[in-house]
């Protein structure tokens, strides 16, 4: 127990308090789930971020699921720090691109009061083929 000349402040706990819900916010972890064959990790550089799948322009293949957890629509630091994270888990596997949106999430049954509406984020991590091509029919 700390001495009277050591006790801890209103001022100082508040400060703790915000200081780690900031980290925490920073520090919400993905989640990545394996469709298809990883590959060879890439720079994050050249892993192409899209935002639909009209977008890529080219045939590809899926070979990652990425979600993010729910988070504040208006927290744009936030929303970075997720894009960002989910470019570099595509890289780990080895992704050309990534498609990433920002989902609502809905609002629970019978909740009375507002809730600051909130998103997560939904990524698929895509590989370019190569030639695509089927076997012929017999």
């Amino acid at each position: 127990m700390p001495g009277p000349g050591n006790r801890p402040t209103l001022k100082g706990s508040v400060c703790l308090f915000l200081l780690a819900s900031l980290c925490g916010c920073a520090a919400l972890p993905i989640d990545v789930i394996q469709v298809g064959p990883w590959f060879s990790p890439r720079p994050v550089g050249e892993v192409e971020v899209f935002s639909s799948r009209t977008e890529t322009g080219r045939q590809w293949g899926g070979i990652g699921i990425i979600h993010g957890r729910h988070i504040p629509s208006s927290s744009t630091k936030t929303i970075e720090s997720q894009r960002r994270k989910a470019r570099a888990a595509a890289a780990k596997m080895g992704a050309d691109g990534v498609i990433i949106v920002f989902d609502p999430v809905s609002p629970g049954f019978g909740q009375g009061s507002y809730h600051e509406p909130r998103v997560y984020l939904s990524g698929l991590a895509i590989k370019y083929a190569v030639q695509a091509s089927t076997p012929p029919a017999k």
